[in-house]
């Protein structure tokens, strides 16, 4: 059952591609428009793949990678790009998101709490995003380019300097959170057999963690970046979240999230097949590779890589945001 399951999917996805084949040319100006469609879409599956590689193994998601080398390098329109990077952050999360929650890792109680702000946020930042570009033109453009660049390089300074921290120690539950009653337990399965037993944890900080996840919503939705850079350290850092959970509920958040947020791109036709179905591939497949080699590869130096390119690409962004301008 599961089998046919997926070869429908499959026959959707390359039916959809086949029929926007067609689009390529009118939607990307310049010289790419003159590649074959088909050559097109196995570039930016190769590319994807390698994005989706790294990403896995450097432990960031693959689209903070994928909006911003395709918006500094390529002139492909940035709804087009900020769409496909939210379909891409929902399928790879959504792969481990399920997984998550049948094993009882993610926090389903944050999950309610915070979802709900994460996915508004994130969907009137999908519109806030629109209206920049199709309302301001170049400028638009401009703006979201020189915003891009900046949060970027941010988000390499803070890979950087910040390390997680896998069991936090709690000292002061707040009197909010604790109404909120958001503390829970999950089975630590890397114990050798004797030592396996569930954890407890306490959680802390949730009305400053909520007021951060509606910025990171707004900021994921008008981007396109997906979240897992921001949420998984703020569980992990302010609300003292053990890293693992905080991994399994950011996927989990996220899932839901930008889910809704991808439907105002969908409604503006901002999602392109012939874009999408070789990035999500690409991106999987990349996933499912880095998976394999991540334990034979050292990550500190993938890390590094991801953060020298992060930082090459955010200040390409900058610099061609304020020529925009």
């Amino acid at each position: 059952m599961r089998v046919r399951k997926h070869i429908v999917l499959i026959a959707m996805a390359a039916g959809l591609f086949l029929l926007d084949v067609s689009t390529v040319s009118a939607a990307v100006p310049g010289p790419v428009s003159a590649i074959s469609p088909l050559l097109f879409a196995f570039l930016v599956f190769l590319a994807c793949t390698a994005i989706g590689t790294i990403s896995i193994i450097a432990g960031t998601g693959g689209g903070v990678l994928f909006t911003t080398l395709f918006l500094g390098f390529t002139s492909i329109h940035p709804d087009i790009v900020r769409a496909t990077g939210l379909l891409a952050a929902v399928c790879g999360t959504r792969i481990g998101a399920r997984r998550y929650l049948r094993r009882g890792i993610a926090n389903i109680r944050l999950v309610l709490f915070l979802g709900s702000c994460y996915t508004l946020f994130a969907v009137v930042g999908a519109l806030f995003g629109l209206t920049i570009t199709r309302r301001f033109g170049d400028t638009g453009i401009a703006v979201i380019k020189l915003t891009l660049g900046v949060i970027v390089m941010a988000v390499g300074m803070m890979y950087l300097l910040v390390k997680g921290t896998a069991y936090p120690e709690v000292m002061r539950v707040d009197r909010f959170t604790r109404r909120l009653g958001l503390d829970m337990a999950y089975w630590e399965a890397s114990f050798k057999q004797p030592l396996k037993q569930p954890i407890g944890y306490r959680v802390t900080r949730s009305l400053v963690g909520a007021l951060v996840v509606c910025v990171v919503g707004f900021i994921s939705g008008t981007l396109g970046l997906g979240a897992g850079w921001a949420i998984t350290p703020l569980f992990n850092f302010v609300m003292l979240v053990p890293l693992k959970v905080a991994a399994a509920t950011s996927a989990v958040i996220i899932s839901i999230g930008d889910t809704a947020a991808v439907f105002p791109y969908l409604m503006s036709n901002s999602i392109f097949p012939v874009y999408a179905v070789p990035t999500i591939a690409g991106l999987i497949f990349g996933a499912e590779i880095g998976s394999r080699i991540a334990v034979k590869v050292k990550p500190r130096i993938i890390r590094y890589v991801l953060i020298a390119i992060m930082m090459g690409t955010g200040t390409k962004l900058v610099i061609t945001g304020l020529s925009l301008l």
